[in-house]
C-alpha cells in the first residue's frame, strides 16, 4: 500500500503540474548527493520527453547513458552522457549532447553524517548546427564548462551547494549564445516506502549574469547584445522513486515541478512538462 501511495504522488504532481514544470538545469544539478546503494558501482539507462510549452512548443525526447563507479572507499566517479532529438516549429534535429563527468571525495564521515566535494565537466560533443537551426533546437548547449560542489548529508537530509562556470561562447550561427554562470542550491530528504526509495528536493537556480546572442540588427561583426530577464531565478521541486527488482537491477521514476517558473528560453532549457524513467544495473 505505502509503495502504491508513492508512485500515485509522483504521478500526480506529474500531471497536476504538467502546463508549468521546467527545467532550466545546464548541467549542474547532475551534482547531488547518491543514496547509498548495496553494491559499489552501477551503470544505467534513462528516457525522458518533456515538451517546452507556449509559445516555442518545443519536444525532447532524450536517452541517457549513466554510470557510477566506486574507485576507492571514499571516492565516487560518475559518468552521463545523453543523445537527443528535438522537434518544433522550424523543424527538428537530432544529435550526442554534452557529457558530464564528476568526481566525488568523501570529505569527512561521521556516524551518520558526512561532507562530499565534486569537481566535473561538461563536454560539448555535439553539433550546435544541426539543421540550421538556433541554439533552443540544438542537443548541446555548444560550451565546455566546469562543474564545482559541495555536499553535506546527515541521516536522510542532503544539502548541496554547485557552481558552473560557462566558458566561452556557442558556435551556434544563428544567436552564438554566451550563458552566464549558475549558481545552484538543493537540499533533500530521502525515505522509504516499503522496497521503494523514495527522494524529495527542493532547487534553487540562479544565473548570475544576463546571457547574451549576437545583434543581428547590426552587419557589424561580433555586435553582442544582452537578453533582457535570462538572468532568472527559479525554484523546483523534484521527486525521485526508486524500486528494486532484484539484487542487481532497479527502476526509477523522476519528475520535477516549478515554484518559481522562468521566461527566457534562448538556451533551450525551458520545461513546461518533463517525464522520465530508467533502470539501473548494480554490480
Amino acid at each position: 500500500m505505502r509503495i502504491k501511495f508513492a508512485l500515485t504522488f509522483l504521478l500526480t504532481l506529474s500531471l497536476y503540474e504538467a502546463a508549468h514544470s521546467q527545467c532550466s538545469d545546464a548541467g549542474a544539478c547532475s551534482i547531488s548527493h547518491k543514496q547509498p546503494t548495496t553494491l559499489p558501482h552501477q551503470v544505467g539507462l534513462s528516457y525522458t520527453y518533456s515538451t517546452s510549452g507556449k509559445p516555442d512548443d518545443l519536444s525532447f525526447h532524450t536517452l541517457r547513458i549513466n554510470s557510477e563507479f566506486t574507485l576507492a572507499e571514499a571516492s565516487r566517479l560518475s559518468f552521463e552522457l545523453p543523445f537527443s532529438a528535438q522537434s518544433g516549429p522550424l523543424g527538428s534535429t537530432s544529435s550526442i549532447g554534452d557529457a558530464i563527468i564528476v568526481w566525488n571525495q568523501q570529505l569527512l564521515r561521521l556516524q551518520t553524517s558526512g561532507i562530499i566535494a565534486h569537481i566535473g565537466g561538461k563536454i560539448a560533443l555535439g553539433n550546435v548546427n544541426a539543421g540550421g537551426l538556433p541554439q533552443a533546437y540544438q542537443s548541446t548547449l555548444g560550451t565546455h564548462d566546469i562543474l564545482l560542489g559541495v555536499t553535506y548529508h546527515d541521516s536522510g537530509w542532503n544539502a548541496s551547494l554547485v557552481y558552473q562556470i560557462s566558458s566561452g561562447r556557442s558556435k551556434n550561427n544563428l544567436t552564438r549564445l554566451k550563458r552566464g554562470d549558475d549558481l545552484l542550491a538543493r537540499s533533500g530528504y530521502g525515505f522509504s516506502a516499503g522496497e521503494t526509495n523514495m527522494l524529495l528536493e527542493l532547487l534553487a537556480i540562479k544565473r548570475l549574469e544576463q546571457s547574451s546572442v549576437v545583434n543581428t540588427a547590426t552587419p557589424t561583426p561580433d555586435d553582442y547584445i544582452e537578453i533582457p530577464d535570462s538572468d532568472q531565478f527559479q525554484i523546483n521541486l523534484q521527486g525521485t522513486a526508486t524500486h528494486p527488482l532484484n539484487e542487481h537491477y532497479n527502476i526509477q521514476l523522476r519528475v520535477a515541478l516549478p515554484l518559481l517558473n522562468r521566461d527566457v528560453n534562448v538556451d533551450g532549457l525551458k520545461r513546461s512538462l518533463t517525464l522520465g524513467v530508467g533502470i539501473s544495473h548494480l554490480f
